[in-house]
């Protein structure tokens, strides 16, 4: 994943879902990667949050184990959800990060400015 992003893309790691629900409440990134094994976690849980955000925090997820959002607990409804079955052509992955990017890219110009 991290070879195939963007250059101008900072990528940050976050090791367990608590820390990456830290990290969105309190510094919430423009974009997030999630790859979901194992199964008992609460990822709908999870992208709720992310779409809580103001802006909301897109998310692609990403999974060997779940061939589609649904299997994983997901609900388009959810919001700013998007899936990709691993393992995934080069091509299909940069094209989904590249979606990603451009998502965040639209919710920031949509960000008030701080100032």
């Amino acid at each position: 994943m991290r070879h195939e992003t963007p250059a101008e893309v900072e990528v940050e790691e976050a090791s367990t879902l608590d820390e990456a629900e830290r990290r969105v409440r309190e510094s919430p990134p423009d974009a997030a990667v999630v790859s979901l094994p194992p199964a008992h976690l609460p990822w709908r849980s999870f992208q709720h949050l992310c779409a809580s955000r103001k802006p909301p925090v897109p998310v692609l997820y990403e999974s060997c184990v779940h061939t589609c959002a649904a299997d994983a607990g997901l609900d388009p409804a959810d919001g700013y959800a998007a899936f990709l079955p691993k393992p995934a052509h080069p091509a299909e992955l940069r094209g989904a990060l590249a979606d990603l990017v451009a998502t965040a890219q639209r919710a920031g110009r949509d960000r008030p400015s701080r100032g």
